[in-house]
């Protein structure tokens, strides 16, 4: 009987159609509701971040007067030198001549320091809420390890060289429509999930046949489901 039982409480796709459509305003609801709330976030609660990129180059130069270089010991000195950019050193000492209010594990966090194997440039990128200050930082960091290495870092000296001067920051994130249409997906995901289980803690009977199995007997009719119209 139990076997039975369950073979009649297997949901068809026809079955899955009849919840959702039974349930389609409150998917809506929830669509919507969520929708809103991360629309909301994105455009009014989330901090904009600002993004500002500059570059340095890594070169050796075998002869100034032939204006000869390297290339091998570039490429090798590259990651060296892209290491050295992140140092806490050379932040305390951006941070300082910007007399920011931050630490440098802070610091650390809003730079993206990176190179290629394929060229001997690294990008400096630096987020912030503020776009001028994004600015500052990169060209202040920039500044400091050219500095330091020249001073300190005998194989580096002279061979950082800076190529571009940082942009004022542009907007980069939040990502305002992505966060509408994830909220209202994630919405929708919400809504079918809630029907779904609106549909499976209601223990009622909706088929003879689960009658049947349940209880042991035969139904003998059933009332089809009608609509009363009035008579105007």
């Amino acid at each position: 009987m139990n076997e039975q039982l369950e073979t009649t409480n297997e949901i068809s796709l026809y079955d899955i159609y009849k919840i959702l459509r039974s349930n389609l305003i409150i998917i809506l609801i929830f669509t919507f509701l969520i929708g809103i709330l991360a629309t909301s976030y994105a455009f009014f609660v989330a901090d904009p971040q600002y993004k500002s990129t500059a570059y340095v180059m890594v070169q050796v130069q075998v002869d100034p007067v032939t204006e000869t270089y390297d290339l091998v010991n570039a490429q090798r000195l590259l990651s060296t030198a892209r290491d050295l950019i992140t140092m806490p050193v050379v932040l305390e000492d951006a941070i300082a001549d910007l007399n920011l209010d931050m630490t440098v594990v802070q610091l650390q966090n809003s730079l993206t320091v990176t190179s290629s194997t394929t060229s001997y440039f690294i990008t400096i990128s630096s987020l912030s809420e503020d776009s001028a200050l994004s600015q500052e930082i990169v060209d202040a960091v920039i500044n400091s390890a050219i500095d330091f290495a020249d001073v300190n870092v005998a194989i580096l000296a002279d061979n950082i060289i800076r190529t571009s001067y940082a942009n004022l920051g542009v907007y980069d994130s939040p990502n305002k429509v992505l966060y509408a249409v994830v909220g209202v997906i994630l919405g929708g995901i919400v809504g079918v999930g809630f029907a779904f289980v609106k549909e499976l803690v209601n223990n009622t009977f909706k088929t003879k046949e689960q009658l049947e199995a349940a209880f042991g007997i035969q139904v003998l009719g059933v009332i089809p489901e009608f609509e009363v119209k009035e008579i105007l």
